[in-house]
């Protein structure tokens, strides 16, 4: 029976796609947060998909320091709170969220904090509760483990949080089965991630050294007698850095240096696992890393077969063109959209400008929270006569007067083009989310057709680096 829930549980978590927070059917759910002490801020929201943490958007708070997440909910599920742009070594602020939840929670936040001082809930429901004990004992071991030189605390410390863990699993009311499995599964992988990362220093690309202590050896072994099967460990946020290093671990002690580990390729790294749902999720993983066909041809094609879903299908799909007809350095499709004045633009008409897209929708609130940020990157190359600044409406024809009422009210005086979903620049990319962003050099030729949004930095250095690139030619 429990075999059965766990392999229901593992299919939802793993074929789950997410386009943007509004995505998906099933009654609305709503998050509001006060943020106290607003210093500008904004708040993340993310949630345990395919073992990581996925952001799902960000809100910037209004005037009233307060911003809202709403959207439909099909699958209770944890969530996680976080300041926007921090980079945590995890997690410190969770939430269980149920269909047709209407949840407020109070942040405090200080100007030099990386994450916000505190997040509470109000009137937490008792899988919040205690998950969010589970987080401040688990981040607490997780902070002594990235001591390289405390190490024998560690372990001793390790010992007790899975006392804690074997606790708190006993505690959990049974009145919720559903979360009573997902949160056992998770403190297991939680358990096991916090044992294997700690052999790597909690290195994430495992070549910063490894504790060879052979005191200590004793406490690694039960991790070479895991076999790599359980789609248990999607359940974690930590479940797919769980895998790398299980089989980094596994492997150096095959090879026994970590050059050799190091080097192993993804294929055989692949044959290691004995569970294919687990292996899409890490040849999903890798996918994002592989930049040019070649390499796609050795390390992904092998493993089409496990691509078995229509989101699986389309994901493969999407990286394939990516890498052929949307690589880097392909011309760039030339597309005619009419402006709020009704004057039509080309891709060709701004030959020897760098052009950047914004592909947005007045329906789309990520796309209108992306928005302003955009214009903030425009502005800093105001000074600039080689490179333009694009937005491409999605709303469609059949709302063009309302689309030109919702430009102009907005004051934005950039160019902003309309087009149907499903026609020009929607059809040619295949865009299916949104916001997207794009970039093509002066050429006309493709930098990227699915950049990093504005909040994130990378997406204003990519543009720095395909100016000052179209410079040097």
């Amino acid at each position: 029976m429990f075999q059965k829930a766990l392999k229901i549980i593992t299919t939802v978590l793993l074929f789950l796609v997410t386009v943007h927070v509004y995505g998906g059917n099933g009654p609305e759910t709503t998050v509001t947060f006060k943020v106290h002490n607003n210093t500008g801020s904004a708040v993340a929201l993310y949630k345990i998909e395919n073992g990581e943490a996925v952001k799902l958007s960000f809100r910037i708070p209004s005037e009233m320091d307060t911003c809202m997440f709403s959207f439909s909910m099909e699958k209770e599920g944890v969530y996680f709170i976080q300041r926007a742009g921090g980079h945590m070594p995890a997690f410190n602020y969770v939430i269980y969220l149920k269909p047709g939840d209407n949840k407020s929670v109070d942040i405090y936040a200080s100007k030099l904090g990386l994450d916000f001082d505190s997040c509470k809930v109000q009137s937490p429901n008792h899988e919040t509760v205690i998950l969010q004990t589970w987080a401040n004992l688990f981040n607490g071991v997780v902070k002594l483990g990235m001591n390289r030189t405390k190490k024998d605390e560690y372990i001793i410390a390790y010992n007790k949080l899975a006392e804690q863990a074997a606790e708190l699993k006993r505690k959990t009311p049974s009145n919720n089965s559903f979360f009573k499995k997902v949160f056992t599964l998770k403190l297991d992988a939680d358990l096991q991630y916090a044992r294997a990362a700690a052999f790597f220093h909690y290195g994430e690309r495992m070549n910063s050294g490894l504790d060879s202590n052979s005191k200590r050896s004793q406490f690694y072994q039960p991790i070479a007698k895991q076999k790599i099967c359980n789609t248990g460990l999607l359940q974690s946020e930590n479940g797919l850095a769980l895998l790398k290093y299980n089989l980094g671990y596994q492997l150096f002690q095959k090879y026994g240096t970590q050059e050799q580990m190091l080097a192993t390729s993804f294929v055989e790294k692949m044959k290691m696992i004995c569970n294919d749902t687990v292996r899409a999720v890490y040849a999903l993983d890798r996918m994002k890393q592989i930049t040019n066909y070649e390499q796609f041809k050795i390390d992904i094609e092998p493993f089409k077969k496990l691509f078995t879903t229509t989101d699986l299908k389309q994901a493969y799909q999407k990286k394939v063109d990516e890498l052929t007809v949307y690589a880097k350095g392909a011309p760039a499709y030339n597309f005619s959209l009419k402006d709020t004045k009704d004057q039509t633009f080309s891709l060709s008409d701004f030959k020897g400008k760098v052009v950047v897209m914004d592909i947005w929708a007045m329906w789309c609130a990520p796309c209108l929270a992306e928005k302003p940020l955009f214009k903030k990157v425009e502005e800093a190359f105001k000074d600039r006569d080689d490179i333009i600044f694009i937005g491409v409406s999605h709303d469609g024809q059949a709302k063009k007067e309302v689309w030109k009422n919702f430009v102009e009210k907005k004051g934005w005086k950039n160019i902003e083009l309309l087009a149907n979903y499903d026609e020009s620049i929607g059809k040619y990319y295949k865009v299916e989310g949104i916001p997207r962003f794009m970039i093509f050099d002066k050429e006309g030729k493709i930098v990227t057709v699915d950049a990093p949004r504005p909040s994130d930095p990378e997406f204003k250095l990519l543009i720095e680096q395909t100016l000052q690139s179209n410079s040097e030619k």
